[in-house]
Order: structure tokens, then sequence, then C-alpha cells
């Protein structure tokens, strides 16, 4: 892809004009090439203060087949940050007076099952709604290889039980801005991307961001990558855009996403006052802050205000920071799906801004105020969404203490160790996520709050039960040439795969995109994984012959035997 003589000119004046410190510029360039290496799928970032970049560079490959590294002004898939687009298309409906926040969705989609409840616009824009996220229910991985329609895939979750009254809590739903595209579709008269390309892109110069499409060919359009194995990339799996829509479709730039940013500061797409609507926390019902406004996640770091939005989608992931009272700006697109960018833009965004984040101080801790703190604490959501979205399971956060250090296990997850800060509080090593445990008067644990930098949605507080503690799985010891009957390709959906494997001593399973891990046995049949809080059993069919599996991890998921 190629940049006019004008624009590139114009880049390298702002670099002359505003700069960072070479021990900043050290700093990022540091962090960049520790996440992105240079022979693996990479990323872009770009960092501007006041309208104008600071930092612009590129990490790792395009395309590993061409051999073509990654250019800062080349096109990424951008996920879900496409949701502060569509927010601001409605909120430029709701200035014209077309639209009013406080409406029933069903005076625009009367058609729309909203089981007797009142759901309003602003409920689909700050995830208060309670319609489950289609992203995680049942089926989702098949529906999203196969094209449906917009109609068909408003069917495949409506009938779907709320996760809660619209307005009483907070869940992640990509649904919720799915059916914000077709009221926008509605009221406008026209396709979402018609709309958008009219009422923003065209605006703003964004002359390289677009809706995406399997129909037609993008120059500049890097490819997204997944893992294969433990270290070598494929392209992603494939994925029809029918499902993504207004949850999820724009391809952008980092130059492209700054005249956005900058726009956000103006009047050019909406009044200031509809913009800092959309920048501040909905109120739940009960009063307390959401943390989410429309489109974007809202926080604070020591009492510096910012504003955040990641995306993923097959073989892409994004993230990006504004943080208003600095004009700061900064985004990272990425087509390496294994490698998360949040850390490497937290920490930018934070060291550009004059407050670098730091962990606090380390504090020894005995084992009498380890013994403290164990236990099982029911979990509410996960990933930002509420458990029932996904399972009908419940699921823990087991905190037991073990060989001096205090660790949390979450059903189906790893298990990390803790490090104490004092004051009851802990954080994850290596991660700006932190675990506060609570007291009643009695000074009794009662329950912890987890969170992290950035953080989405409300207080995630797990309350302390009565739940004995998991015991720890006793292999058995079988014969080995059991094994051989197991090995194979078994299909869990969505182009994910487990592969099982012998070398006559023991059993390995390696999901798509990860290591081998060891299999140990607890029967003939069935097995458990000591990196993971899971377990597989074989099945077979009338004549003896395995047939499937079954992966007991946050939930059952079955994986027939295809090679």
């Amino acid at each position: 892809m190629k940049y006019s003589f004008t624009l590139l000119f114009v880049i390298a004046f702002a670099f002359c004009k505003a700069q960072l410190n070479k021990e900043t510029i050290h700093y990022i360039d540091s962090i960049m090439n520790a996440t992105y290496k240079a022979n693996e799928p990479g990323a872009v970032i770009l960092v501007a203060q006041d309208g104008k970049p600071l930092y612009r560079k590129s990490f790792g490959m395009a395309s590993m087949e061409l051999n073509v590294p990654n250019k800062p002004e080349y096109d990424f898939l951008i996920g879900s940050m496409t949701k502060q687009f569509t927010a601001v298309c409605m909120l430029q409906l709701v200035q014209q007076g077309k639209v009013d926040l406080k409406d029933d969705i069903k005076k625009y989609l009367p058609d729309y099952n909203t089981h007797g409840r009142k759901i309003t616009i602003e409920n689909l824009l700050s995830h208060t709604s309670g319609v489950p996220s289609y992203t995680e229910v049942e089926g989702f991985e098949k529906n999203s290889m196969r094209d449906m329609s917009k109609s068909e895939m408003v069917g495949s979750f409506q009938d779907d039980s709320l996760l809660f009254e619209p307005g009483t809590d907070w869940s992640y739903s990509n649904s919720g801005f799915f059916l914000a595209g077709l009221i926008i579709e509605k009221v406008s008269g026209i396709p979402f991307e018609q709309y958008i390309q009219k009422n923003i892109f065209d605006i703003l110069g964004m002359n390289h961001t677009y809706t995406g499409s399997h129909l037609r060919s993008t120059p500049g359009l890097v490819t997204g990558y997944e893992l294969a194995d433990s270290v070598n990339y494929m392209p992603a799996s494939y994925f029809s855009w029918g499902w993504v829509f207004t949850a999820g479709y724009l391809i952008s730039t980092v130059d492209d996403l700054m005249k956005w940013d900058e726009a956000l500061y103006s009047n050019k797409l909406l009044e200031q006052k509809w913009i800092q609507k959309a920048h501040t926390s909905f109120l739940l019902n009960n009063g307390d802050k959401a943390k989410y406004g429309f489109g974007w996640a809202l926080a604070d770091y020591n009492g510096l205000n910012y504003v955040t939005h990641g995306g993923a989608i097959n073989g892409f992931l994004s993230n990006a920071y504004r943080i208003p009272s600095k004009h700061l700006y900064v985004v990272v697109l990425s087509n390496n799906s294994s490698v998360s960018p949040n850390d490497a833009s937290t920490q930018i965004a934070f060291k550009v801004a004059g407050q670098p984040l730091e962990h606090p101080k380390a504090v020894a801790l005995t084992t009498t105020q380890a013994k403290e703190y164990e236990g099982a604490y029911r979990m509410h959501r996960s990933g930002g969404r509420l458990i029932t979205n996904s399972t009908k399971e419940e699921m823990y956060r087991y905190i037991f203490y073990k060989d001096d250090s205090l660790y949390s296990l979450k059903t189906g997850g790893s298990k990390f160790a803790m490090t104490y800060t004092g004051n009851d509080l802990f954080y994850f090593k290596g991660e700006y996520k932190f675990v506060k445990f609570n007291r009643d008067a009695n000074k009794k644990i009662t329950n912890l709050e987890v969170y992290s930098v950035p953080n989405y949605g409300p207080a995630d507080v797990q309350e302390k039960t009565d739940k004995p503690m998991p015991k720890e799985n006793e292999a058995v010891t079988i014969d080995p040439k059991v094994y051989k009957q197991f090995e194979g390709k078994y299909d869990l959906g969505g182009n994910f795969f487990i592969t099982v494997n012998t070398d006559g001593k023991g059993l390995y399973a390696q999901a798509t995109g990860q290591s081998a891990f060891e299999l140990f046995p607890l029967s003939e049949t069935e097995y458990f994984l000591k990196v993971v809080d899971a377990k597989i059993s074989f099945e077979k069919d009338a004549t003896g012959k395995v047939k499937s599996m079954i992966l007991n991890q946050g939930g059952k998921h079955e994986g027939m035997k295809v090679e």
C-alpha cells in the first residue's frame, strides 16, 4: 500500500515538531521487541499526543509465506474496537433526534424477543442488556464458519434467557452491539457500511478504514496468524463476516485510528456532550458504576483517568488507550493472535503519560497468614462475561498455600502464584492483575475482588464459600499398551483440535496452537492434566472402538475422533 507524498511529508513534519526522549523510545523499542519476534507475525504501534505521532513503528512479519515484514501503514482487523464506532453512529442519530437512548429496542425491532423486559438503546451500548453474547453460547464455533443472514444470526441468540434484568448488571455482549447495528440501519434507511462511510470515514479522511468482506481483495491487508502448534504459525482459521457485523467487523490502520481519536476532541462527528456521555460510566440500577460507557471501558490508575478498548478476531488482536488529560493516544494492532498486545500497550501508555506502572513492594507472608486466605471463592464472571453466559456449571477460584507460596486456581485454569503486598492485597506475578481480600466487622475474610489494568466492567467480587477444596488427582498405574487406541485427532469445533499421541510410555495431548502435555491416568479411559485443571475421558462405540473424547475444562466439550 502506498501513501501520497503529502501524507508522508505531514508525518515527517509531525515527528520534527513533537518527539519522545531517547530513554522513552528505548523503553518502547525494548517492550515491543520482547513481545514480537522479527521472524514471527507481529504488530504495528502508534503513540500520538495532541494529534501528532511521537512514535510509529512496525514489528514482525505481515506475511510469513511471502517473507514480507510489517509496515506502519498496513491494514489490520481491529475486532471489538469497532464497538466505539458503532456507538458514535448511534449517538449521531440520538443527536439528530431520531433515536432516544431510553427507547425500548422493540420500537425499532418489533419482532425481537425481549422476554417481556424493556431493553433500551443505552443497555445495548453499555453491555447492560442481559442479552447473552452469541460468541460464548453453544454452537457458535459452527455458526462462525458459515454464512448467515442477519435475521438468522438474531435467531441464534434471541430466544436464550436474559442473564439478568436489563440495567441491573453488566456482561460483555457482542449480541447487544449486533442489535445496535440493526437499529442504525433501520433508522438511517441504509446499510451500516454505507452509513459509517458517509458519516465518519469520509468526514475524517479515513481512506484506509472499511468493513470486512471475503468478496474483495485489499492491497495492504496483512495476513492474520494463529499457532498451529507450540512454535509454528499458520494463517488464521476461516470465519464468516456475517456474524461479526457491528460488534467487530472494521479494518483500519494506526494512522486512520489517530484521525479518529483526534476527532473525538472536536465536534466534527458529535457535539462534545455526547462524546462525554460515551466516556462516562453507565450507572447500574443500584447506583454502582459499570466502568463502561458506550463502546469504551473506563477506569483510572493512580488518579489518572483513561479510556480503553481492545479487539480480538481470528488471527488479529488490538488494543488502544486514550488519556484525555494528556491528549495521549496509544494503539497497537497485531496479526498474531497468540501474543496479546494488552501488556505492551498498557505499559507504554502509562510510561509516556508520566506514570509508569509499578507493582507494590512485596511483603513477607507467614504460613499462618497464608492459611487465612485459603478457600473456594464462587466466581460470577470471567473474561468480562457472566459465567452463566457460557455454562450452567458453577466456577470457583481456589486459593491455596503450597511450597511457601499462595496460589490461585480457577476451575478449568492453571495455577498462578500470588505476591503479597500487605493489607490483604496480592498481585499475580508478571501481571498487573490484583486480588484484594475483604473482611467483615469480625475481621473474617468474606470475599475477594479481582481487578486489573486495564479493567472492564464493575467490581468482580467473589464470595468465599464452604465448598471443600478439590483433592489433588493421583495417577494410577496402567499398562501403557492401552494408550495406542487413543491416538488420533479429535475435532472440538471451530477449527480447534486435540491430537493425542503416545511414545510407548506415556500419553500426550496437544491442542491447536499449544504445546503437548502429558495425560495422567485415573483409569484406562479417564485422564487428567497437571498443568491445568482439566480432565479428558475417551468414549467408545458398541464395538469397543474409540469414537470421541470429552474434555472437562470449565464445562464439558465433546470432540469426535476424525483421524
